[in-house]
């Protein structure tokens, strides 16, 4: 098979996976996509395209990966979570993403963020509040990672279409 063709291929499905990423937790949606631009653009590096959409998609992604980590930590600082009820989080939120959407970002991780905390021996009340917070932090990053995904995505379209 013809090397642009089997990059072209790969890029978009993984440029599409990453997109599917953004809504699952702990899953690597900007490297994903990130890569799927990468290959795309090594495979075609003989027809012309140049490296400095790479590098602004670089920044952005790298960016964007800071950005969300920084902010999760923070936030479970700022609410005193332990990494039991963060552990708990992710773990109800995986398992809420096979069951429904909605379980994804509403019931699993408040269900495992408060079995953690409670099972790590605090009370009620606090395990709900850090149960909460894995919602607002969990939305928050998907908005950020879609509005980086975009971004990212637009502009190699726009370079695609030779305006970027």
């Amino acid at each position: 098979m013809n090397l642009v063709l089997i990059t072209t291929v790969l890029g978009v499905l993984m440029i599409v996976g990453g997109f599917i990423f953004i809504l699952m937790p702990v899953t690597p949606a900007i490297p994903t996509i990130w890569g799927g631009i990468l290959i795309y653009e090594e495979g075609h590096r003989r027809l012309g395209l140049d490296h400095n959409l790479l590098i602004l998609v670089s920044l952005i992604a790298a960016g964007t990966i800071v950005l969300d980590y920084t902010l999760s930590r923070e936030g479970v600082k700022k609410l005193r979570a332990s990494s039991w009820g963060v552990l708990g989080a992710v773990i109800g939120g995986g398992l809420g993403a096979f069951i429904h959407p909605i379980a994804t970002y509403l019931i699993g991780p408040v269900v495992g963020a408060l079995a953690f905390e409670m099972l790590r021996g605090r009370d009620q009340v606090f395990s709900y509040t850090s149960g909460n917070y894995t919602i607002v932090a969990f939305m928050g990053g998907t908005v950020v990672k879609l509005v980086a995904a975009l971004i990212m995505t637009g502009l190699f379209i726009l370079r695609l279409q030779g305006k970027a």
